[in-house]
């Protein structure tokens, strides 16, 4: 099967000249996704292209034009024979005009704007976008592109945006609780945000700024706990926010390292095999309550089995196979 997979075509924060690659230099969830996915396609022996990240790595069976806006991708597929287009770009850079059979994966919160042979990433974003028999996939983790280690060390990690509906603050308030460093890595496009939090808890957080690579790695399979703390919050995106599919979590596990999360959007559907969720927000927490939480967590020889067992990257590879079959045979579902 040869497949077309479309990727947001986002320019490189800090250096507009280059794209966000596949996999990412640094935060880039839709992009690790995608990545994770083209490791398992391929593996699978399916022929890939990769449209909309220039500059990405060639593989064999995967190649990567130069496209970045939907004119592109209608002039690519229109030169180029594929079976099936997977869109990852919640419409960005599909074309207007017919294509091969085009399934997409919505990753926000609210209605996807195709909402026409849709997979949601969880049961809570598939009803917030009013659906009830469209597949629901979750987000897969490859456990080659991770590190891991049973030997955790004493400090909770936030990995995101540095945003009040990914719950940073929230974080803060909980490590401060539990009298544990947090440090904070990700992209802060909101410094009063940063600042607040910072002034609030100075001898708690550690901005680490945006990290990846080897940074990344060791700093999701070190920490004793990753802090997932997702608010209901209107952003910028226009929606209140409901965590849609939370890549995080899947790294964090499959590298060992429990979640403690709040209840927001798919975080009550994924993190209970891989840590705890909180009963209410974690700002206010008392020192007792952080501790119960750090101590009911899972073990990490658990916690990884976990994540390989509900999110490998060759089962997810295998339910997506399923699902372009449903669309070559012409299965249209909503």
């Amino acid at each position: 099967m040869k497949i077309a997979l479309l990727n947001p075509p986002f320019r490189l924060p800090g250096d507009s000249s280059r794209w966000i690659t596949v996999p990412p230099q640094r935060y880039g969830g839709i992009q690790w996704v995608v990545a994770t996915l083209i490791d398992g396609l391929l593996a699978a022996g399916c022929e890939l292209a990769l449209l909309g990240a220039p500059g990405s790595p060639a593989r064999s069976g995967l190649t990567v034009p130069d496209v970045v806006d939907a004119t592109d991708t209608e002039l690519w597929l229109a030169n180029n024979r594929v079976d099936v287009v997977h869109d990852h770009t919640n419409g960005d850079l599909r074309p207007a005009r017919t294509t091969p059979p085009t399934i997409s994966t919505f990753h926000l919160t609210g209605t996807p704007q195709y909402r026409t042979n849709c997979v949601y990433v969880s049961e809570a974003q598939r009803t917030g976008a009013g659906s009830a028999t469209a597949p629901v996939i979750r987000l897969p983790v490859n456990p080659e592109r991770h590190l891991y280690t049973d030997q955790k060390q004493d400090f909770l990690l936030f990995l995101g945006r540095v945003s009040r509906h990914k719950g940073a603050k929230e974080a803060a308030a909980f490590a401060a609780a539990a009298g544990l460093p947090l440090r904070v890595a990700g992209p802060s496009w909101e410094p009063e945000y940063l600042t607040e939090i910072t002034t609030q808890y100075p001898g708690t957080v550690e901005y680490l700024g945006d990290v990846g690579g080897r940074t990344r790695l060791e700093l999701i399979s070190g920490a004793r706990a990753i802090l997932v703390m997702s608010q209901p919050v209107r952003g910028s995106f226009g929606d209140v926010w409901s965590e849609p599919g939370a890549t995080v979590v899947s790294e964090a596990a499959v590298s060992g390292t429990p979640v403690i999360s709040t209840a927001n959007g798919c975080l009550p559907e994924i993190v209970p095999d891989v840590g705890l969720v909180l009963p209410d927000s974690a700002d206010g927490i008392t020192a007792e309550a952080a501790e119960k939480a750090l101590a009911a967590l899972p073990q990490p020889d658990e916690v990884r089995a976990a994540a390989l067992q509900r999110w490998g990257h060759h089962r997810v590879t295998r339910e997506y196979l399923a699902v372009y079959e449903r669309l070559l045979r012409g299965d249209v579902w909503l």
